[in-house]
């Protein structure tokens, strides 16, 4: 019976340069070649997640934007999920306001707008990171989109912190989760990881029981709670993996090999 291995990207499938490096490719082309399926999870939009599973395949499954976008090997759309331009303007207009370090970016389907005002080197960062370019926007034009899958804040660690409390407060209907220290992910309140991993285990007619997922930070809690065999990569915070039992390597040391191997 075919197994799903589910796997976040950053922090996760590539190491710190960004790389998923020849072991974990190999590792994971001799999972598809044995009849297993590889699908990358991630907050990021579709085009970035090709940025690093392109490494290994060109086509995949896939769930981006924290679960807000689930598609299969076609790039058809099983599962689509956003709030409204109305609300993520309102979003916006409230990092405006603060007129501190963070700034704002609004992702829409495969689209990534940003306003160039503010901060906006954080924005160039992030390009570096995902190859892909972000489209120039206001608060304005962001109201006249039809949905909004997802939008991303970035900024110092402590001001985010306290922009998280205050938006959850404001919005209880919104997912509202650090991916990383600096960078804040709100979306639709029924989006997780661990709801993609449950369409997709679905539509592949494969038991939860029977996949795997490699994560190494809190928007990963839930994907890996979804599966039979949940992996927390050797480098996540250390209150995350009290959570779990098996504890590969890091992701600068083929933590994702070092399992797949097993599974051989």
């Amino acid at each position: 019976m075919a197994k799903l291995l589910f796997s976040d990207i950053d922090g996760t499938l590539i190491n710190s340069k960004l790389e998923v490096t020849a072991k974990t490719k190999e590792a994971i082309r001799r999972q598809i070649i044995n009849g297993n399926v590889f699908i990358p999870v991630s907050a990021r939009m579709p085009q970035a997640i090709m940025t690093a599973a392109g490494q290994i395949m060109k086509t995949c499954p896939m769930i981006a934007y924290n679960g807000a976008l689930v598609l299969d090997e076609m790039g058809r759309t099983l599962c689509s999920k956003y709030m409204t331009a109305k609300q993520a303007a309102e979003i916006c207009t409230y990092v405006e306001e603060k007129q501190n370090q963070t700034t704002w970016s609004v992702y829409s389907g495969y689209d990534w707008y940003y306003s160039p005002g503010n901060n906006s080197d954080l924005i160039k960062q992030e390009e570096q990171i995902v190859k892909v370019k972000a489209k120039t926007s206001s608060i304005t034009q962001i109201q006249e989109l039809k949905g909004v899958h997802k939008v991303l804040l970035l900024g110092n660690p402590e001001q985010l912190t306290e922009e998280q409390k205050e938006l959850s407060s404001k919005y209880p209907e919104l997912v509202i989760v650090k991916s990383a220290p600096n960078l804040l992910e709100i979306m639709v309140k029924d989006v997780s990881k661990g709801e993609g991993v449950k369409i997709l285990a679905e539509e592949f007619n494969v038991d939860l029981k029977n996949c795997w997922a490699f994560g190494d930070n809190y928007n990963d809690e839930p994907m890996l709670k979804a599966v039979g065999h949940p992996i927390i990569m050797g480098n996540a915070p250390t209150d995350l993996k009290r959570h779990f039992t098996d504890v590969t390597s890091d992701n600068n040391h083929d933590g994702i090999a070092e399992v797949l191997d097993r599974l051989e």
